[in-house]
């Protein structure tokens, strides 16, 4: 699935009337089966981390477990 950024995301959402799943990750296991449904069903999602979980893993770690 291709990483875009969220503007582009929205406004192809707005623009063609569907709502977007937005899913708070805290680890592999949680974005990989997030992943695993969302390319069986062909929906686009949006990814988060809290403010917590940022600081406790780190940005880049959590970029690396969305690209992994």
């Amino acid at each position: 699935m291709a990483l875009i950024s969220l503007r582009q995301l929205l406004d192809h959402a707005a623009e063609h009337h569907y709502g977007l799943p937005a899913f708070n990750v805290n680890n592999m296991e949680q974005i990989h089966a997030i992943m695993q449904a969302a390319e069986q069903v062909d929906s686009p999602v949006i990814l988060q981390a809290s403010a917590g979980a940022r600081k406790y893993a780190g940005e880049p770690f959590l970029r690396m477990l969305v690209h992994a």
